[in-house]
């Protein structure tokens, strides 16, 4: 090898392209030292990431293994205490059945049927409407309007009721519940009847869902179970449909209106 220096022989120029020479073939020697370090370290890394994604791969298998799991045990823990009220409430109307002297009513909110019995005997059966369970709307507000279950008793019969809109009609319509000043008010000084009619036919569609006081909606009996608990005139027979009330035929009503005294046990299971 020839150095640039003394007694070479070579010229200025010559060493200028010389040591121009060396050094790109020293910065080209240190460059690819560099990419072959930096090649190596970013080969780390992908095992390292690709050891971490097959981890967590593995967790997620995990995971979902246990939640699977804790599913199948929810779901066998509503079952069992499904099955728990439901022996309940058959050892409660064989009670009823052998203890209480008159009429007492059952309602199956599964089957949606009722049954009016005296002591072991069936007088009538039917189809009802009962609570169609968790309801929201579009702005996220959340009701249950499951039908409370239990044994519950007669507080209180009527007839000709009204159906006092709550809040929650208006709100599961999307709509703000009125101000007393955009309440459509029926004039009272009409009868019962008159009112009907005149909520029916005098009012348009629009005017009508903003009657607080309906006159008719329920039909011609009401029997009142107690915490908001109605037993009415409704739609949707043999369905989960209603807010929580039982609805029941017109016909039906009626006779349980006139069976059922104020205290007869009704049991909802």
């Amino acid at each position: 090898m020839l150095f640039a220096g003394k007694g070479t022989g070579l010229d200025s120029g010559s060493r200028l392209l010389f040591w121009t020479t060396g050094s790109l073939l020293l910065l080209s020697l240190a460059v690819n030292v560099y990419i072959s370090l930096e090649f190596g370290r970013h080969h780390r890394i992908l095992d390292e990431l690709t050891d971490s994604v097959a981890a967590i791969a593995m967790q997620r298998d995990t995971l979902q293994s246990i939640n699977r799991s804790l599913a199948a045990r929810r779901d066998s823990t509503s079952a069992l205490r499904s099955r728990l009220t439901s022996l309940e409430m058959r050892l409660a109307a064989c009670s009823l059945e052998a203890t209480y002297p008159g009429y007492y009513l059952i309602i199956n909110t599964a089957e949606n049927n009722f049954q009016l019995r005296y002591g072991d005997m069936l007088v009538r059966t039917g189809y009802c409407g009962t609570g169609k369970g968790w309801s929201a709307n579009d702005s996220g507000l959340v009701w249950d309007f499951s039908t409370p279950r239990g044994l519950r008793y007669v507080e209180k019969k009527g007839t000709n009721p009204y159906w006092y809109r709550p809040d929650w009609y208006w709100l599961e319509q999307n709509l703000r519940p009125p101000r007393p000043d955009q309440v459509v008010v029926i004039p009272e000084t009409l009868s019962y009847d008159q009112q009907i009619v005149y909520y029916r036919d005098s009012l348009t569609a629009s005017e009508r869902v903003w009657v607080a006081q309906v006159p008719g909606a329920l039909g011609s009996y009401k029997i009142d179970l107690g915490g908001g608990v109605l037993l009415h005139y409704g739609t949707g027979l043999g369905r989960n449909v209603s807010h929580g009330c039982v609805r029941l035929s017109g016909s039906d009503l009626e006779a349980l209106y006139r069976a059922l005294p104020v205290g007869a046990p009704v049991l909802i299971y």
